[in-house]
Parts: structure tokens; sequence; C-alpha cells
């Protein structure tokens, strides 16, 4: 079943990062279109709360999901064997978490403005995230903040124990004593 496969062909692999940018714009206009103008406060603080929450979920997900259960830690063993190769979640796997673990639960429970803009942050974040990875892997480090990102990350593939596991951020790593030395 190519829709589950983790390794993509090069197709395949822009295509996600495809989808998560038409996810974002289409978030943004249905929040542009169902927000009042006098809940601009409240929504851009939910829209920053959400983008805040992905970084949590990054970190959580990579420390305890990827690195501490099977079949997961399996398959993402194959992207520290092989960082180069085009290696992710499959998109249909990544959009049905997104809407069942993050979208529908965020409009049940708040105002559509205030769920929309906590999802768009989510999902905006988690966009961040996939340019970031692929960037720290396929691009050469031309900027400062780059390399440092790269060196961040070359880490955490190359530890003898394992480290850095925020990729957008050092935050929660830092918060959670887990950016070795």
């Amino acid at each position: 079943m190519r829709l589950l496969s983790f390794e993509h062909s090069l197709t395949a692999y822009y295509a996600d990062l495809a989808a998560y940018g038409l996810g974002v714009l289409g978030l943004a206009i249905a929040l542009w279109r169902f927000s009042p103008a006098q809940d601009l406060l409240s929504v851009s603080v939910m829209l920053l709360l959400g983008a805040v929450l992905w970084t949590l979920l990054e970190y959580l997900i990579h420390r305890f999901v990827l690195h501490g259960l099977d079949p997961f830690r399996q398959w993402h063993g194959s992207h520290h064997r092989r960082p180069q190769a085009l290696i992710c979640t499959p998109t249909l796997v990544s959009a049905l978490a997104f809407g069942g673990l993050v979208l529908l639960p965020s409009l049940w429970w708040l105002p559509a403005p205030l769920g929309l803009a906590l999802s768009l942050g989510v999902l905006a974040g988690a966009f961040v995230y996939s340019l970031t990875h692929h960037a720290i892997h396929h691009w050469s480090g031309q900027s400062p903040w780059l390399r440092r990102l790269q060196h961040w990350h070359l880490r955490h593939h190359h530890s003898a124990r394992p480290v850095c596991f925020g990729v957008t951020t050092r935050g929660w790593d830092r918060l959670f004593g887990s950016g070795g030395r």
C-alpha cells in the first residue's frame, strides 16, 4: 500500500509537504472567514498557543513515540540509519491524526474561531517542522541558523544515548534535560 509507505518517492514526498501547506492555507481562509474582528486578540492568542503546543507535541512524539514505542521506533530507526532517504509519516496517517486529535476536538470544545486558530497554530507548526527537518537533512548549511539546527540534529542522530529531540526548538530539551552536554 503506497498510501501507507514510510519511504516516499520524490513526488510523494513533495506532495506531502504541499498537503501541509494547503492545509495551513485552508485553515487560514476558514479562520479569516469565520472570525469576527472583535475576536482578533483571542484568536491571535489561540494561534500562538497552537504553535507552542505543536513544539511540545513534536518533542513528546519524537522522544516517547518514535524512540520508545514499537513499531514506530523501528520505522524511525530507518530514518536514523538513512537520514538522506525520503522517509516520513504517510500523509494519510498525519491527516487523520491531525483531524481526529486536534481539529475535531478543538472545534468541539471551543467556539469555531478559537478552535480553528488553535488548529491552525498546530498545523502551521507541523508544516514548519517538516520544512525545517527537510532543510536540516537536505540543504547545505548556508546560514548560521541552519548550521546550528544541523549541528543540534546531528547530535540527535549520532549520540550514544538519545538526546536533542526538538527539531524546531531546543526549549523542551532544555526544560526536560534531554539536550545532552
